[in-house]
């Protein structure tokens, strides 16, 4: 987990070669875990919050690897929405919004929009403001919607 967080802190301070590397390490730390029965801290890191963490890097570093990593995780979420799935949501439309792809971030930010509504926690609510404030002109009405939600 820290070295995922500290690849997030690397590449929103320009650290890209540093943030590269962080999540390579938190990836490798990741393959000999087993999040199902190993201590709490290390259980947090579900495949979705290393989707989450990995979207959040290569979304902040414009990285190529976004698109494949977004298919990825959206395959892994499957038809039927799991808690944690929300938060993936958030970050695969944020990473997608900062990545350049405005059009599959909105998308996403419409379908984070629905899910949140009908799984509301903290998580999402942080995510709807940071949305929000990525989408197009456009989006105007899903910005408005997010930015209420996140102050309920």
């Amino acid at each position: 987990r820290a070295l995922g967080r500290y690849a997030e802190e690397a590449a929103q301070s320009g650290d890209d070669a540093g943030a590269l590397r962080a999540l390579d390490q938190a990836k490798f730390a990741y393959d000999f875990a087993d999040h199902s029965s190993e201590q709490a801290w290390v259980r947090f890191v579900t495949p979705y919050r290393m989707d989450s963490l990995t979207l959040s890097v290569y979304g902040e570093l414009k990285r190529q690897e976004l698109t494949t990593t977004a298919d990825s995780a959206v395959e892994r979420l499957g038809g039927e929405l799991p808690e944690s799935g929300v938060v993936v949501l958030g970050d695969l439309a944020s990473a997608l919004l900062r990545g350049g792809d405005v059009d599959r971030g909105a998308y996403v930010a419409h379908q984070f929009a629905a899910a949140v509504e009908s799984k509301p926690n903290t998580m999402g609510r942080q995510r709807a403001q940071a949305i929000a404030a990525g989408l197009p002109d456009t989006e105007h009405d899903l910005a408005s919607h997010l930015l209420t939600f996140a102050t309920l």
